[in-house]
């Protein structure tokens, strides 16, 4: 009767001792397969640059690309990262060899060391999942640009105006140029691009209307209904227009008009719902805008063609009848500043006129009711 408990507790403690040994047999598997783990301390970057600034150092990759991995001691050490170690980045290499990384073409390099990026800059991470980007290259677009497009790889600099003051706009537009180079082109013959080029610290370059990591698609409603905002950002600014001699009316003439008050109604409104009302861009081009004090016989005919996209009877007399981006004035436009004034004056004094008229008649009828129930009570 006792050898049976006795048996049992064997079996039991065997068969626990038994799946203990497969449990250490298979974590090690699956770390031998795994590969070694990163050593606590990092490997010192002169270990790795003994090896690779050898020239002519390459990686045969599966597909039978050739891949060179010679880093060049001097561009890595001018990089705002020169202080760090190789394997802040390279975390999946421990040791030599290194093995074949999971890669078939330097494109999947670029993206899978993308990921690197994110463990020290998670906000810049974070703003660009929802970018244009990200949504092209997640709809199967392996060329839209991840980090190395446009910071590099050993060589990363920064490249935004708004937290180096030192940087040029050129830095930028020449960046995004790499693979946008139609569009830069245009960009730099433009009123803006022509001056960007000549060292202007203060015109709109690409990341101004399209943010680096937070850049939307350009093709939405909503992106077009934000473009007048957006152009606002400097033509409503009295300091900086002052500086080149141009007025904020342009910007406040337009949202005040019929075109610009739908606009903005609908931006906030139903920002999903098209609308045909014109904006900025409509008018003035996107990256080819061109300045406002050419020719003005070419201004005008051009003018002309420019209304007649939307309205398609237009003639010279239908453009000469708007004004501008500007408050009519007497020495500009008499005729139309006396009926302004004339109206300015004519509605005030009308509704004043009616204000007094209905308190003096309401305290007409006030009176006149009390002094009929004083009657009521004398009687």
């Amino acid at each position: 009767m006792i050898a049976r408990p006795i048996l049992l507790r064997v079996q039991v403690i065997a068969a626990t001792l038994f799946a203990a040994l497969l449990l250490a047999l298979l974590t090690a598997s699956l770390a031998s397969a795994q590969g070694p783990e990163p050593p606590s301390v990092p490997i010192p970057n002169e270990t790795c640059l003994g090896c690779h600034t050898q020239e002519g150092l390459h990686l045969t990759l599966p597909t039978g690309n050739v891949l060179s991995v010679t880093v060049d001691s001097e561009v890595l050490a001018g990089s705002v990262h020169a202080g760090l170690q190789c394997q802040q980045c390279h975390s999946d290499i421990a040791g030599y060899p290194h093995g074949t990384p999971p890669i078939e073409t330097h494109r999947d390099l670029q993206v899978h060391y993308s990921q690197s990026c994110a463990n020290c800059h998670t906000e810049q991470a974070e703003e660009q999942v929802d970018s244009v980007h990200a949504q092209v290259r997640a709809a199967g677009v392996e060329e839209a640009a991840v980090c190395a497009d446009c910071h590099g790889s050993h060589d990363i600099q920064p490249i935004s105006r708004s937290k180096h003051p030192e940087i040029t706009g050129a830095v930028s537009a020449e960046t995004c140029s790499q693979c946008h180079d139609g569009i830069y082109e245009k960009y730099a013959n433009s009123v803006h691009g022509e001056a960007m080029l000549s060292g202007n610290p203060d015109v709109p370059t690409c990341i101004d209307c399209h943010p680096a990591h937070t850049a939307t698609d350009p093709r939405t409603l909503k992106f077009r209904l934000d473009s007048p905002q957006m152009c606002g950002e400097c033509h409503a600014n009295k300091e900086l227009m002052a500086k080149y001699g141009l007025s904020t009316e342009v910007f406040d003439t337009y949202v005040s008009d019929f075109h610009g008050t739908t606009v903005m109604l609908f931006d906030k409104t139903t920002p999903d719902q098209a609308t045909n009302k014109a904006v900025c861009t409509d008018c003035h081009g996107v990256h080819d805008i061109q300045t406002a004090h050419g020719d003005q016989s070419v201004m005008k005919t051009n003018l002309v063609k420019t209304c007649q996209e939307c309205h398609p009877d237009a003639t010279t007399n239908f453009a000469d009848s708007w004004l501008g981006h500007y408050t009519p004035v007497w020495s500009t436009a008499p005729l139309v500043t006396a009926v302004t004034l004339f109206y300015r004056i004519l509605i005030p004094a009308v509704i004043g006129f009616f204000i007094i008229y209905i308190a003096i008649d309401l305290q007409r009828r006030i009176h006149d009711r009390r002094a009929g129930k004083s009657k009521e009570a004398e009687a």
